[in-house]
């Protein structure tokens, strides 16, 4: 009789063990940004192209900015551009892309238009999936004209 009941109690406490284990184990599998059916993965960016095929050093030159945050190289298989980023529609974006880089992925047709160098002064809106840290992949891509800037006149003082 005693020892059915060790044999049951070690038993039933191993059974506990592993099913608090494997708990704990599914619990720590929703934490992660990049699994499927999560919501707010779904980005979309806003920002002007300062130039093709150049690199961020290169357009902090031009833009005469040299601590700008709101410069991101961006890299794909066409090519490569900077991007001064206006508007992201979910701030998690940030979170996850803590350089100033990222990678697009998406058809070659739809990318193509990015690295011309008309895009260049050009806002574009990109919207895609980050599916992994620093890439984008892109679903569609608007490329617009630039509005005009006007200049607030405590900066045109600034300027002269």
């Amino acid at each position: 009789m005693t020892r059915s009941f060790r044999t049951a109690t070690t038993g039933l406490a191993a059974a506990l063990m592993l099913t608090g284990i494997t708990a704990s184990a599914h619990g720590f599998m929703g934490l992660s940004p990049w699994q499927t059916g999560i919501p707010g993965r779904l980005i979309q960016l806003r920002g002007t192209v300062v130039c093709t095929g150049c690199s961020l050093a290169e357009a902090r030159r031009l833009q005469h900015d040299k601590y700008s945050n709101h410069l991101y190289q961006v890299t794909s298989q066409q090519g490569q551009l900077v991007l001064d980023i206006h508007a992201v529609s979910n701030p998690r974006w940030f979170d996850y892309v803590t350089l100033p880089q990222f990678s697009l992925r998406g058809e070659e047709g739809l990318l193509q238009p990015l690295s011309a160098p008309e895009t260049q002064a050009k806002e574009v809106e990109l919207t895609g999936l980050l599916t992994a840290p620093w890439t984008l992949d892109v679903s569609a891509v608007e490329i617009r004209e630039s509005s005009p800037q006007t200049l607030d006149v405590s900066e045109a003082q600034t300027r002269q």
